[in-house]
């Protein structure tokens, strides 16, 4: 047998043949896209479009050397891809999936279940991984759901544990008009829209145009500046890359696209935002924003966020996926919780010394930042927002 092509023996795989790239113009049309993503199971954040926008603003900024990875069966069919790169970290080289903060899910993108794979299967694999990719001293690996849109998540095998928080959806099997009858906050809801429409046209806008989805993200990334500053006491959005991400991403995608820029509109002003991505039937919102002042007392975010519901269920969408947090507002929409785990694995000295100091530090900002800012992120106008990342 040839070294590295994968053979089958009850139902496992033995072997792999794994194939590294920098570059994902190297995988050509086998890197799906949102708009091409059908018989993969994936989520928006590993497809290639989206990608491409974050190796252009956010990894050239933060150093990062991608490496897009692909696992494949002894005829040549792929089996994953795996968007991962090495970053720089204490003097350390850490592999990650390509994430910096603006990805709820890492995953890898699985084109035929997997479920026959067992652990071995997978460490094994693992290890031809860490013979094919250049040197690093350890892997970090977060945000992982255990289940990528109904195929187990092979990397759930690599030692990982359980990690919160978790991800919630709702899935689209009923009406609108079925969906509504049980809203959690439907007489609050029904109060507010009242009291905003008192002071002028309330309107739903999901931006087609380059004028409206430019006028969205200045609002949006104005709204989301204020909450970091509130909350943290300095602008997350100033990162280097951030904003380029950001307006990337409006720049290139077009509309019908993956990107979903919606607001809620009360005479004119946009009150609240949304920003998510749609791919293969599935929404996911990932950044809401809202205005401060009088307005919050009048909960456009969730007034929004419903509109937004309504506007998914009319489309024909499968899955509302709330993306990563645990607020109280997603359990009381959402009807399924995906789990998620991670895992840290040193390959080398260093990275076991490394990581055993880094445990010890993460521990103690967890149960700092628990704390001291947790009650400050529980606000959603009238509900919880997720804590921003």
């Amino acid at each position: 047998m040839k070294k590295g092509v994968p053979s089958t023996q009850n139902g496992a795989f033995s072997d792999f043949d794994v194939r590294v790239a920098d570059d994902l113009a190297q995988f050509g049309d086998l890197w799906p896209r949102t708009d091409n993503c059908d018989g993969v199971r994936c989520y928006a954040f590993q497809c290639a479009d989206i990608l491409q926008v974050w190796c252009d603003s956010i990894g050239k900024a933060r150093g990062t050397r991608p490496l897009f990875v692909g696992v494949f069966d002894e005829a040549g069919a792929p089996l994953l891809l795996l968007p991962l790169g090495i970053e720089r970290e204490g003097g350390l080289r850490v592999l990650r999936f390509l994430d910096g903060g603006v990805c709820d899910y890492n995953a890898p993108i699985i084109f035929r279940p997997t479920q026959m794979w067992d652990r071995d299967a997978v460490r094994r694999l693992w290890r031809e991984l860490v013979r094919k990719l250049p040197r690093f001293d350890l892997a970090m690996f977060d945000k992982m759901p255990t289940d990528v849109c109904g195929a187990r998540n092979p990397f759930a095998y690599l030692d990982g544990t359980p990690s919160e928080p978790s991800g919630h959806v709702v899935n689209i099997r009923s009406t609108w008009q079925e969906y509504a009858e049980r809203l959690p906050y439907k007489r609050e809801s029904i109060i507010q829209r009242r009291r905003l429409s008192k002071l002028g046209p309330v309107a739903f806008i999901v931006a087609e145009s380059p004028a409206d989805r430019q006028r969205i993200l200045e609002a949006m990334l104005q709204q989301k500046s204020r909450r970091y500053l509130e909350t943290w006491g300095t602008d997350g959005l100033d990162r280097p890359g951030y904003r380029q991400y950001y307006s990337g991403l409006v720049e290139r995608s077009q509309w019908p696209g993956p990107l979903v820029l919606s607001a809620l509109e009360v005479n004119g002003e946009i009150v609240a935002t949304n920003w998510g991505f749609l791919a293969n039937r599935r929404f996911i919102g990932i950044v809401m924003t809202f205005e401060a002042g009088a307005w919050k007392r009048l909960s456009p975010g969730r007034i929004l966020l419903e509109d937004l519901l309504k506007w998914n269920f009319e489309r024909g969408n499968s899955v509302f996926d709330f993306g990563l947090g645990d607020e109280t507002y997603k359990l009381a929409y959402a009807d399924q919780t995906l789990a998620l785990c991670q895992a840290a694995i040193p390959v080398n000295m260093i990275g076991k010394i490394y990581h055993s100091g880094r445990r010890t530090r993460a521990w103690r900002l967890v149960k700092r930042v628990q704390r001291s800012l947790w009650p400050k992120l529980q606000d959603f106008g009238g509900a919880p927002i997720r804590p921003t990342q």
